[in-house]
């Protein structure tokens, strides 16, 4: 992110604003005992923040200065959060950083054991504090309520108890209180409706994002390990960032990519990492 041309900010919810290219906002929430979440956090609206920076300043003042869906601006924030921000490359060159501004309290922490505690995998109640592989289950708990609302088949009344039961099915555990259940999301108390998809279509889109752009970009973990994002952004900017919505979301990614939305790239990129950190 640029931050001469934008701010962050602490909130609740951590969300981005832009008000122009020139001046784009970032909120994130500090967690005192969860400290991962925040860089994570701060680094998914950060995604979201560069895309709005890279739009074309021709196309400032008209309708079509801003992203082009929400599924390709989320798949903007998942790419920097996910395939960046976990990483073990990235990581390599940012450990050393943190474990001077933590007072050295990670001195006996090694790499690959950090690593590995940031992607562990296990059931979690907040959508936005989940792991790579438990994250789409909390879309499917959103969805199908979703669904529920607008087929008349679930009442606004019954969707606490509805949503806790779909916890349980889908991740085996049951919200203590609303707070870390129902209520959790910003979407829903403002209109947002339909909008939790996005975040499967983005999960799905980064992963052929990144397929496409290591063939231009071959030396992409080498890069993140020596702190060199500039032609990663760049590639971004170039191919998506840039255009707002002058081109549809089907558009963009076949021109970007080659081909039409592929959850293959998203399925190899998870089965590969995370049979690696839990060997199986």
């Amino acid at each position: 992110m640029i931050f001469n041309a934008g701010r962050l900010d602490e909130t609740e919810h951590p969300f981005e604003l832009t008000l122009n290219p020139g001046d784009v906002r970032v909120t994130t929430n500090y967690q005192e005992h969860d400290f991962i979440s925040t860089i994570l956090g701060t680094i998914h609206e950060g995604g979201h923040a560069l895309y709005e920076q890279h739009i074309s300043r021709e196309l400032v003042g008209t309708p079509l200065c801003e992203g082009t869906s929400m599924g390709i601006h989320e798949s903007q924030s998942l790419f920097f959060e996910n395939f960046i921000g976990r990483s073990r490359a990235f990581w390599s060159y940012h450990y050393d950083e943190l474990r001077r501004d933590a007072d050295r309290h990670f001195s006996s922490v090694s790499l690959n054991d950090f690593y590995r505690a940031i992607n562990a995998s296990h059931p979690s109640f907040i959508r936005t504090l989940a792991d790579e592989l438990t994250y789409p289950l909390h879309i499917m708990v959103r969805y199908d309520l979703e669904k529920a609302l607008f087929n008349s088949d679930l009442q606004v009344k019954d969707l606490p108890g509805v949503w806790n039961e779909k916890m349980n099915e889908y991740l085996g555990i049951t919200p203590k209180n609303d707070r870390e259940g129902v209520l959790q999301d910003i979407h829903w108390p403002g209109g947002d409706f339909g909008y939790f998809p996005s975040y499967a279509l983005g999960y799905v889109y980064a992963a052929q994002f990144k397929h496409a752009m290591i063939k231009d970009i071959p030396d992409f973990d080498d890069r993140l390990q020596s702190g060199k994002l500039h032609e990663i952004t760049h590639w971004l900017s170039t191919h998506i960032h840039q255009y707002g919505s002058l081109k549809k979301p089907l558009e963009l990614l076949q021109e970007a990519t080659g081909e039409c939305p592929n959850p293959n790239y998203l399925l190899r990129y998870l089965t590969e990492k995370y049979s690696e950190i839990y060997h199986f």
